[in-house]
């Protein structure tokens, strides 16, 4: 016995000699990237991510960001530097949405896009500064200022609604800018035009 421990005691010092009497460092461990401003730190980081938001089974949108971010005590994921493309009930593309940041509710896939808000349709684009999502009813509405670009034309409002495939838009408070195709040798004309309640451009 005295000799098992006059070798552990051997062994102990023959450590601490090697290790320079240096107490044990402590392994560093991996921190998650900081969140939102006053959200604190997410649960759950993931780069390029992708979510397929649907309805019923269908799939209704695709989201794309450089950096998801859950907060799952706040139900809620955010994106930066987002992508969504839009899809009808048969499957086939509708629309793309782009923009600087995105949120989106875990429980009902409610999406609200916010910084140079981008949808560009097969002959149309709305532009503004937040855009919100709403799967179940599949429409994108703003009460933001907002224009809409169509066939040379552009409609300025305080707000719009429309399917996501940008064919049935209602713009509020609209007013509308027609550009004209110029006649040979001439200049294009400019021409300001009031429009009352809802619009379809």
């Amino acid at each position: 016995m005295r000799r098992i421990a006059g070798i552990a005691a051997l062994a102990l010092a023959s450590c601490i000699l090697a290790c320079g009497g240096d107490e044990p460092t402590q392994t560093g461990t991996a921190e998650l990237p900081a969140g939102r401003p006053g959200l604190g730190t997410p649960d759950q980081v993931v780069e390029n991510g992708e979510h397929v938001i649907t309805v019923q089974g269908v799939k209704k949108a695709v989201l794309v960001a450089e950096q998801l971010y859950f907060y799952n005590d706040e139900g809620k994921v955010y994106g930066d530097t987002i992508q969504v493309s839009f899809f009808d009930d048969a499957g086939e593309f509708q629309s793309m949405l782009t923009a600087l940041e995105g949120e989106m509710s875990q429980h009902s896939d409610d999406m609200i896009a916010r910084g140079n808000v981008v949808v560009r349709g097969s002959s149309s684009r709305i532009t503004t500064e937040e855009l919100h999502y709403d799967p179940q009813r599949s429409l994108v509405t703003s009460d933001k200022p907002t224009e809409i670009f169509q066939a040379g034309n552009v409609i300025r409002g305080s707000g719009v609604e429309s399917d996501p495939a940008l064919t049935n838009i209602r713009i509020r408070g609209g007013s509308a800018v027609i550009r004209s195709e110029p006649e040979l040798g001439r200049q294009p004309r400019r021409q300001e035009a009031d429009t009352t309640g809802a619009a379809t451009p």
